[in-house]
C-alpha cells in the first residue's frame, strides 16, 4: 500500500508534469504553426492528469480509512507469498490454460462449420416444356403435321438440392451447451490443480523439492475428474439462462416493439440474480476443489464443508474479499503506473514521435492486463491458503497461528484431522 501511494503521487505528478512541458513548448510556437497531433497531445495529457488525481485522491483517502485492518491480512499475505516463492510453475497454469482453451475453441469451430455443411442431396423430377426445335413447315404439309409441329416437347429433369437434416438443429442447442460447459470444465481443472498444489504444499512445504503440481494434477485425473465435471455443470446451468435473458434483452431493444418498462426492468432483475448466483457458485466450488483435495470428499460433501466454513468465519472472508480485493486492485494499478511512467519516459526521449498520448495508453492497458492475469492467480492462490489454515486449525506449518489472523478451527461435525492424518492422507 505505502509502494501504491509512492507511485500513484509520483505518476500524477510526472503526468501534470508532462502536460505543463508540452503547453510551455506549445505556448512558445505561434499558432499557424502547430501541428494538430501536438494540440491533441496536449489536450490528452491533461484529461490524464485530472483523471490519475481523482484516482489518487479516492485510493489514497480509502487507505486512510483501511490502514488499521490490514494486520488481518498481512500474515496471509505473506504465507501466500511464500507458496508461489516455493511453488514459481503455478504462473505457468494460466498458460496452459489458455492453450487449452484455446485447441478447444479450434476444434469447436471446426465442428460448427461441419454442422453447418450437414446437408444432404434429395431427389426431385421436374416436367419442363421445351418447345420444338422445327421453326419450318414444307410446303406440302398436311394440317395434322402443321400441329404435331407445334406441340411442346415434355421432358423430365432431376434436381438434386441439398436440404438440412432435422437432427442438425437439435445439435445446435446440444453444441451450444457442450461449449460452455467445457470450457467451464477446464477452467475448473486449473482452479483444482492450483488448490492441490497449494494444499499439498500446505501441509508438505518443508520438502520444498516435492512436484506439488505434478501430484495435484495426478490426483485431478485419477480421481476428482467428476467432482469437476458436476461443479462446472452447475455454472453451466446457472449461466445459460442468464446468457438467453440477456440475448432477449439485446434484441428487444433494438427492435422496433421495445416493450414495457416494466418488462425491462423485471428482464434487467432477472440477468442480474443469475449473475450473483453465477458468482456465488464459481466462489463455492473453489473452495470445494480446496476441501476435496485436503480430505478427498465427493463434491456435494465438499461443498457443505467448505459452505460451513465460511459461514462461520463470515467476518474474515468479507475482509478478506473487500479489503484483499482492494489490496490486489492496487498492486494492479501500481503495476500499471510504473510501466505507464516508464513508457511516457521512453516515447518523451523519441524525437520522431510526436503523438505519444496513444501509445502511452495502450500500455497502461496492457500492463494493467498482465497484472490482472498474474494477481488473479495470487488471489485464488490466497484463499486457498485462508481455507487450509481453517482446516487445520492452530496446526499451521511453521509455527502460523491460527489466532493471529482470528480465524478458529472448523465447526463440530467437521472438524479437520490434524496435521499427521493430513499428511496421511496426502500421501495416499
Amino acid at each position: 500500500m505505502i509502494s501504491f501511494s509512492i507511485a500513484s503521487i509520483g505518476g500524477t505528478i510526472y503526468l501534470w508534469y508532462t502536460y505543463f512541458d508540452i503547453k510551455y513548448h506549445l505556448d512558445k510556437i505561434p499558432k499557424y504553426m502547430l501541428l494538430s497531433e501536438s494540440v491533441r497531445n496536449e489536450s490528452a495529457f491533461f484529461w490524464f492528469a485530472i483523471v490519475a488525481t481523482v484516482i489518487t485522491v479516492i485510493i489514497l483517502t480509502i487507505i486512510i480509512f483501511m490502514r488499521k485492518q490490514v494486520d488481518f491480512l498481512a500474515n496471509l499475505f505473506k504465507e501466500t507469498s511464500k507458496c508461489l516463492m516455493h511453488l514459481p510453475s503455478l504462473f505457468f497454469q494460466p498458460i496452459l490454460t489458455f492453450i487449452a482453451l484455446a485447441v478447444f475453441f479450434m476444434f469447436w469451430i471446426f465442428v460448427v462449420l461441419c454442422l453447418a455443411t450437414a446437408s444432404y442431396p434429395e431427389k426431385s423430377g421436374v416436367s419442363q416444356s421445351v418447345a420444338s426445335t422445327q421453326t419450318s413447315v414444307p410446303f406440302n404439309a398436311s394440317l395434322r403435321e402443321i400441329n404435331l409441329n407445334n406441340v411442346a416437347d415434355q421432358i423430365r429433369i432431376t434436381v438434386i438440392e441439398y436440404v438440412d437434416a432435422s437432427w442438425v438443429k437439435g445439435m445446435w442447442w446440444v453444441y451450444f451447451i457442450g461449449l460452455i460447459w467445457t470450457s467451464e470444465f477446464i477452467m475448473a481443472c486449473q482452479q483444482m490443480v492450483i488448490a492441490g498444489s497449494v494444499a499439498h504444499w500446505f501441509y508438505r512445504h518443508k520438502y520444498k523439492d516435492e512436484a506439488h503440481i505434478c501430484y495435484a494434477t495426478g490426483k485431478l485425473v485419477k480421481y476428482h475428474l467428476g467432482s469437476v465435471a458436476l461443479g462446472s455443470l452447475l455454472i453451466t446451468i446457472v449461466k445459460i439462462p442468464r446468457l438467453i435473458l440477456m440475448y432477449l434483452h439485446e434484441t428487444w431493444s433494438r427492435g422496433k416493439d421495445k416493450g414495457s418498462e416494466c418488462a425491462k426492468c423485471g428482464l434487467k432483475c432477472c440477468i442480474c440474480c443469475f449473475y450473483c448466483l453465477e458468482k456465488f457458485i464459481r466462489y463455492l466450488n473453489h473452495n470445494a476443489y480446496t476441501v476435496i483435495a485436503i480430505d478427498g470428499s465427493n463434491f456435494c460433501k465438499a461443498a457443505g464443508t467448505a459452505f460451513e466454513v465460511l459461514a462461520s468465519h463470515a467476518l474474515q472472508v468479507a475482509t478478506i474479499n473487500s479489503l484483499g480485493d482492494f489490496i490486489l486492485f492496487l498492486g494492479k494499478c501500481f503495476v500499471t503506473a510504473i510501466t505507464g511512467c516508464a513508457g511516457l519516459a521512453i516515447f518523451r526521449s523519441n524525437p520522431d514521435l510526436t503523438f505519444y498520448a496513444a501509445p502511452t495508453l495502450l500500455v497502461c492497458i496492457f500492463a494493467f492486463f498482465v497484472a490482472h492475469c498474474v494477481l488473479s492467480l495470487y488471489e485464488m492462490v490466497l484463499d486457498t491458503v485462508y481455507l487450509c489454515m481453517c482446516q487445520s486449525g492452530g496446526d499451521a506449518p511453521d509455527g502460523i497461528q491460527m489466532a493471529n489472523l482470528g480465524v478458529s478451527p472448523m465447526p463440530n461435525g467437521n472438524s479437520a484431522p490434524a496435521e499427521e492424518a493430513e499428511l496421511q492422507h496426502l500421501d495416499k
